[in-house]
């Protein structure tokens, strides 16, 4: 896999697909060393984006992110297990299945397991400890790679503090849901840092068929070391070493409920879950130099390495019957049910995914401005050399149900049910320019991306990797991605932006066994048109795009519906568009006995329409099966989202409502009626998800700048209608949920 022309063509860039893009005019080395990509205010940036702020995130006091993104227009959520941990994030109509359409990052480092060889985000960072999120959408694209059409979401981890400070938290509830924070740090004449320890816990809200734990309990620890320059020193630059190790277990399945089930006992587990078990641990390691040898130039260099093991053990037939055909027709295949639900006794196949995923690389960027006249130029140049591994061992063993209870009656061997490697390598790099003069700013850019695929099966029999059996497929590619914004002030309170640009996304690895040929990369040319308006804490937002797509790709994998295969399948010519809207406004009372009240009210809205253009056979995967026509809704992407939120703030205390709708959402191409469980509840005949609306609230009271307490409901009506459908079977909200704790700022 080593191309010696790539290497040279990476290491020859002075800077790489350099997530971070650091103020300019700054010879401040804590600034330097700031993690966040984007700077989103209608002065900064031509195309649509959005931030939350670690202010906004302690009022909301969340550990779900699917709650905390929902409130950014554009973005699809789908829920699972509940709590959040894996979640499926989708921008503007991608695929949110394990969020593998969109570039996941933490402190502007790509952080799903393996981003180019298995990009399934089966990891994601520690939420709690998170200080902002930044969503970037549209025309800005070129910069964050692979996956250019829909966007990029970057996590702030907690920053290093400038002077002594720390944070300790601690909270309990529902279902014996606990967390455990503590953060301290500092910063010195040439040494700072901080570290940090989280534990998130619970019990589950889940009720098992006899009785069971159906929670989690992940740890999480991080921590910053930054040598720099003094602060008199004439070139500033620094150099940080970051740690992160998260371990996680999980008694968490792939399998929901049947419909009549859901209805008698939405919470309900069936019995032949009770062994279901995700066992995750990853290490990620990062040392970051950055450089301002000049008041206007910034170099930042980063090297990163990661290891994620993951080994999501579940039940994967009751009786020789397969999950999805019990799900469809429990009557049918009753034998199946029937051990399913520990009512019969029967042998169960079961399942364990091992995988272990490699992911290191090194980028680097140069930022660097100047003027001429009035004219201000912006030049950005970077590159990055990156590779990864996806090494799996799928085993197969046999269960069998007794009176209720599993019990292991076959081993299987390692390798025996999947054993193949997966491998790339990419090279990258981009080059914007940006031309500002008065209100008007003119953006053009270019990336470039080269990636090597490299598919080892070794089949079901050779356990030792010997290759007596072994399948192989390569493949290489090379793409040119330009695009071009603009934006222009109005006056100090509008601004309006426009920009086009060609997206990219990988075709995935290449198939051993495929039938209907090898996928294509996913290209589609999007369009975006932009407006802003801000005064006086009145701040709107509103966006038309548009993703023509000359190949949309499918997939297959099974927490998607599908059967396993990681397969992707060419869908051709494709159209998503939509409007996005977000709208903020901080009321203040003018006479009232707490002059520092405030009440903030946000409202968001998302309107999408995505449709296949032509008429295909589909190879399988989410979509199904079978003949898609042109002008077919393309399953999983929701045409209706919207958030309203309703607050009350002053200098000790803060409550916020937050409401958010998920309109109807189709599951299975087409253009005809819609089908849903309440009028079938056959599960191979419905093709859509009702609409839902759950409502959650948070408070906090400040007792003085040390001590803090706080709250946070989440189902407040206790909705429970199925908010997903995936990977099997119906699943629920998290159901009315409590939680209380206490925050010392040291």
């Amino acid at each position: 896999m080593k191309n010696l022309t790539i290497i040279i063509f990476s290491l020859s860039l002075i800077n790489v697909i350099a997530q971070p893009i650091l103020k300019e005019d700054s010879l401040n080395i804590k600034e330097l060393e700031t993690v966040s990509i984007i700077s989103c205010n209608s002065k900064s940036i031509s195309g649509s984006c959005a931030e939350i702020d670690a202010l906004t995130l302690s009022k909301l006091n969340q550990l779900d992110i699917n709650k905390v993104l929902r409130n950014i227009p554009g973005v699809n959520v789908r829920d699972e297990e509940g709590f959040g941990l894996r979640p499926n994030i989708g921008l503007r109509g991608t695929p949110v299945n394990r969020s593998a359409k969109i570039n996941l990052m933490e402190d502007g480092i790509l952080i799903a397991p393996a981003p180019y060889a298995d990009p399934s985000a089966y990891y994601f960072p520690t939420f709690a400890r998170m200080s902002g999120i930044e969503v970037l959408k549209g025309s800005s694209q070129i910069k964050y790679g692979p996956n250019t059409i829909g966007g990029a979401i970057n996590l702030i981890s907690t920053a290093i503090p400038s002077s002594f400070k720390g944070l300790a938290q601690v909270s309990y509830g529902s279902f014996a849901t606990n967390q455990q924070r503590l953060w301290i740090g500092n910063s010195h004449t040439n040494i700072d840092y901080v570290f940090e320890v989280n534990r998130i816990a619970s019990n589950g809200f889940k009720q098992m068929d006899g009785g069971g734990n159906t929670g989690f309990d992940r740890r999480d620890i991080m921590g910053k070391v930054r040598w720099h320059t003094a602060a008199e020193a004439k070139i500033q630059q620094a150099l940080t070493f970051k740690f992160v190790r998260t371990e996680e277990e999980a008694n968490e399945t792939y399998l929901g409920l049947t419909y009549t089930d859901f209805q008698s006992n939405p919470l309900r587990r069936y019995a032949g879950t009770q062994k279901d078990l995700l066992d995750m641990n990853h290490s990620h390691f990062t040392i970051s130099h950055v450089i301002n040898p000049t008041k206007r130039l910034t170099i930042n260099t980063r090297a990163y390495y990661s290891e994620t093991f993951r080994d999501w053990a579940r039940a994967n037939s009751f009786g020789g019957q397969n999950i999805t055909a019990i799900l469809s027709d429990p009557g049918t295949n009753q034998t199946g049910y029937d051990i399913m639900t520990g009512q019969a006794d029967g042998s169960i196949d079961y399942r364990s995914a091992a995988r272990t995923y490699y992911s290191r690389g090194v980028q680097t960027s140069a930022d660097q401005s100047f003027n001429t006249g009035q004219i201000v130029h912006k030049l950005q140049i970077g590159a990055r050399y990156h590779e990864d591994q996806a090494d799996r061992y799928g085993t197969k063993s046999t269960y069998t149900m007794t009176n209720g209870i599993m019990g292991m009656t076959t081993a299987g061997i390692q390798g025996n049910l999947e054993n193949q490697v997966r491998n790339a390598l990419s090279a990258a790099g981009y080059f914007n320019y940006e031309l500002a003069y008065k209100g008007f700013k003119f953006n053009p850019g270019i990336r470039y991306e080269y990636i090597e695929f490299e598919f080892l099966n070794f089949g079901t029999t050779d356990f030792t990797r010997l290759g007596t059996n072994l399948l192989s497929a390569n493949n290489f590619l090379s793409v040119f991605l330009p695009g071009v914004s603009a934006s222009y002030d109005i006056n100090a309170k509008m601004n309006t932006f426009i920009g086009v640009y060609k997206g990219f996304s990988p075709p995935g690895m290449p198939s051993v066994t495929s039938t209907t040929g090898q996928a294509r990369e996913e290209i589609a040319i999007n369009y975006e048109l932009g407006y802003r308006y801000s005064n006086k804490g009145f701040n709107i937002q509103t966006v038309g795009f548009l993703s023509d797509y000359s190949n949309l790709l499918g997939s297959d994998n099974l927490s998607g519906g599908g059967a396993g295969t990681g397969d992707m399948f060419n869908a051709g010519n494709a159209t998503i568009q939509g409007i996005e809207f977000s709208a903020d406004y901080i009321y203040k009372p003018a006479k009232t006995k707490f002059p520092d009240l405030k009440i903030p009210i946000r409202v968001a809205y998302t309107l999408t329409d995505a449709r296949f253009n032509e008429t295909f056979v589909n190879g399988g995967g989410d979509w199904g099966t079978g003949t898609i026509n042109a002008n077919d809704l393309i399953p999983f992407i929701t045409p209706h989202q919207a958030m309203v939120s309703l607050g009350v703030e002053s200098k000790k205390f803060s409550a916020l409502f937050s409401g958010r709708y998920v309109g109807l959402t189709r599951t299975k191409p087409g253009q005809d009626d819609v089908t849903t469980p309440l009028s079938n509840d056959n599960f191979a005949a419905v093709n859509a998800i009702p609409s839902f609306m759950i409502i959650d609230f948070s408070a906090n009271y400040h007792f003085n700048k040390t001590w803090t307490t706080f709250t946070t409901i989440n189902n407040l009506t206790n909705n429970k209608n199925i908010v997903s459908n995936l990977p099997q079977g119906y699943r629920p909200a998290m159901p009315f949920a409590i939680n209380l704790g206490i925050k010392v700022n040291l």
